[in-house]
């Protein structure tokens, strides 16, 4: 455990992304998180992009809303734990929040009903790369700014796509400018074989949708560009310079080591300050040598023999034994080699691998406690 824990890292941040490779229990983390701060007193969001819906189920929820709502801490007690604050939990719903985007933007409720209308406006909010990601940013903004939460924790999708989220802003600039709009409304008024393929990107983006839908719509569109400007530039602010929280969850196999590895370079490329690692379902070492193992199966062997019943009970024992020592074993150079390998000061945390799914408030609870040791 390094000097700082997770939590403390937490304890210092406003917003917490959590990012990671598939199945290493990310969104479990993201939850703990959230439900650990809110046990200290903070009023925490946990928001997932993730459309599995796993974290509704680590809440005891059946389903998330869009907005959000909050998660009832009423079990608590009930385990010795007396929440001090609150949490909420909710999940990107992409085409409700870009209408919302929209009413919040539009400088009037007839311009957002122009757009909301239009049919290739219809097609993009749900099918535009980059749509998702780009609307979790403004989901952010939106709830680090509402005065409603001391602390929003992001869950993010795997890693082949958590970058996607982090270059979001940039993806969409060449859009968020006036004369690009007004130029790519009028596509014929381009020349050459330029024209050809902002036609093409036009005719794949709104795939059966009119021509005409599709200028109608970057004209509107222009109305909120220096809005979705001014966000983007507050997006950038949020996620830099230190003023979030980039949690890696990982665990402890050779090859996931190695592709959070090659993560953590990719992070450093577009900027993402790293600032804690968790290191998941990791398998301690036996809690005894293999002579107190020996002398307890020594003793295991008699008592059957004194019971005529053989010893196929022993072997079993002996065997998970050995499975458990040589797992335990296969993970610590890896391991270490991959947390000396942690750029100063990334606070990091190792928790055992758990024996049975954490599918309850007082299960989370006990994760938390460990990210906060």
């Amino acid at each position: 455990m390094s000097a700082r824990s997770i939590g403390a890292m937490v304890d210092g941040h406003r917003l917490v992304v959590v990012v990671g490779t598939g199945g290493v229990g990310k969104t479990t983390m993201a939850a703990a998180l959230a439900l650990g701060a809110a046990l200290r007193g903070r009023r925490a969001m946990v928001l997932t992009i993730d459309p599995a819906r796993a974290l509704a189920r680590a809440l005891g929820l059946a389903a998330l809303a869009p907005g959000g709502e909050p998660v009832s801490l009423a079990a608590l007690p009930a385990v010795g734990l007396r929440p001090a604050g609150s949490l909420a939990a909710g999940m990107l719903d992409q085409k409700h929040a870009w209408d919302a985007f929209v009413n919040r933007h539009a400088p009037s409720a007839a311009a957002a009903r122009t757009i909301l209308d239009n049919r290739f406006y219809q097609e993009l909010s749900t099918s535009f790369a980059g749509a998702t990601e780009y609307m979790a940013i403004e989901e952010t903004c939106r709830l680090a700014e509402s005065g409603r939460y001391d602390l929003v924790v992001l869950d993010t999708p795997p890693a082949a796509h958590a970058l996607d989220f982090l270059r979001a802003p940039e993806r969409l600039d060449p859009l968020l400018d006036h004369r690009v709009t007004a130029l790519l409304a009028r596509p014929t008024a381009l020349a050459g074989a330029f024209a050809k393929v902002v036609l093409r990107w036009l005719e794949q983006a709104a795939g059966h949708v009119a021509m005409a839908d599709v200028s109608a719509f970057l004209l509107a569109l222009d109305t909120l560009l220096d809005d979705a400007v001014a966000r983007t530039r507050k997006a950038r602010e949020l996620l830099r310079g230190g003023n979030a929280g980039f949690v890696l969850v990982t665990g402890p196999r050779q090859l996931v080591l190695d592709e959070t590895g090659a993560f953590v370079e990719r992070m450093r490329a577009v900027d993402a300050e790293l600032t804690g690692v968790v290191l998941n379902r990791a398998h301690p070492a036996p809690g005894c040598t293999a002579a107190e193992a020996a002398a307890v199966l020594a003793e295991l062997a008699a008592t059957a023999a004194a019971d005529g019943a053989g010893d196929p009970a022993v072997a079993w024992a002996d065997a998970a034994w050995r499975d458990a020592e040589a797992e335990a074993a296969a993970e610590v150079a890896p391991v270490e080699t991959f947390l000396a390998a942690l750029p100063p000061g990334v606070a990091h945390a190792v928790i055992p691998d758990a024996t049975r799914d954490v599918h309850s408030l007082a299960d989370l609870a006990a994760v938390a406690a460990r990210l906060w040791a």
